[in-house]
């Protein structure tokens, strides 16, 4: 009797042949697909990953993907199919090395931060006395440069990634001007998060910055949140930190310890699917995303499966069509207060003129 453990066994990289599409082999353990370069499939785990859409799985997800049919129907094209088994190695998740040299002195992040980013020292300080950010030194190809570090945390409180921020600019060097890079061996799941009060719901932006964006605009409103940067658009990020939340609320991790981090997503499905969680909690995810097409058709998505996905977007930038929170930051620092004006009016008076808007009424 074939058994659901069997069916995970067919070879992912045959199944795909009969699918029709085309890999390249990268090694012995690695391919990639053809049309899309962040596509891999590891003949090691019998699994796939792909990496601009946040998507994982095994060979029945991997068939229920790109053939577009249901579990059921992928189960019977493996079964009837002749392919051979491919021998699966457990996935094992290495602890994250952290061997980035640090600065003791936090300067040069904290003059970046202030004046490229406009965020205000009590923001940086909220988040450095957390022990989420750090000054260290990037060191690659004989060049070396000081950058922002962005610690990821998981629930117990271990170090399990990092983002790096570059302070200086190197247009030479990288396309946008400052190096942006994810630590090697990240755990990805976990983001950087800070906690306000006793968490009750979860606030999700794409990057640290952004995160720290929105809070310096809306801290005055926060309350009983958890805010968390996914590091891009990441499914799997929302996925851990809604099961570590209801884990808090048990008091128990056991479950969240236990299970595969690889398949986070897949809980986060079965939960949807199988549990009233998301009916009792309807405020439970809001995304603070970036305003521009990825940002909103990754909200979509979610909302098509089913999540009850809250949104708070920054408004859209006219010129270009897009906007992030750190711009809208930006924004609101630059544009003149109500008492700007008034001084700018009783000084134009003083000096014999006339404000602009009774000039422009006149003609």
């Amino acid at each position: 009797m074939i058994t659901l453990e069997t069916i995970k066994k067919k070879s992912i990289v045959d199944v795909a042949g009969a699918l029709g599409i085309p890999l390249k082999r990268l090694s012995s353990t690695l391919y990639e697909q053809v049309e899309h370069d962040s596509f891999k499939i590891f003949t090691n785990t019998n699994t796939f990953k792909w990496f601009s859409r946040d998507i994982q799985g095994d060979v029945i997800d991997f068939v229920q993907l790109l053939a577009g049919v249901s579990f059921k129907e992928a189960i019977h094209f493996l079964d009837k199919g002749d392919f051979p088994e491919q021998e699966v190695q457990a996935l094992k998740l290495e602890p994250f090395r952290y061997y980035l040299p640090e600065s003791k002195d936090f300067g040069s992040a904290r003059t970046y931060l202030k004046t490229i980013r406009h965020l205000s020292d009590e923001t940086i300080n909220t988040f450095g006395r957390q022990g989420f950010l750090a000054q260290g030194q990037w060191q690659s190809d004989n060049h070396t440069e000081p950058v922002v570090v962005f610690k990821s945390k998981d629930h117990h409180g271990r170090l399990v990634g990092a983002s790096l921020q570059g302070i200086e600019e190197h247009p030479d060097r990288y396309k946008r001007g400052r190096l942006k890079k994810i630590m090697k061996g990240s755990h990805g799941y976990a983001g950087v998060s800070l906690a306000i009060g006793k968490p009750k719901r979860l606030v999700f932006a794409e990057s640290a910055i952004d995160l720290m964006s929105y809070y310096e605009c809306h801290k005055e409103e926060l309350s009983d949140v958890r805010l968390v940067s996914m590091e891009g658009l990441k499914k799997s990020v929302i996925a851990y930190h809604v099961i570590r939340l209801a884990s808090e609320e048990k008091g128990d991790f056991s479950f969240l310890d236990e299970l595969d981090k690889g398949r986070l997503t897949n809980y986060l499905d079965m939960i949807l699917r199988s549990t009233t969680h998301f009916q009792t909690h309807e405020q439970l995810i809001t995304l603070v995303v970036d305003n521009d097409k990825a940002g909103r058709d990754f909200i979509a998505k979610l909302q098509e499966q089913g999540f009850p996905v809250q949104k708070d977007l920054p408004p859209l930038d006219i010129f270009d069509g897009k906007s992030d929170w750190n711009e809208e930051l930006i924004r609101q620092k630059q544009e003149p207060s109500l008492d700007d004006w008034l001084c700018q009016f009783y000084e134009e008076r003083s000096h014999g003129f006339r404000p602009s808007q009774e000039l422009a009424l006149e003609l």
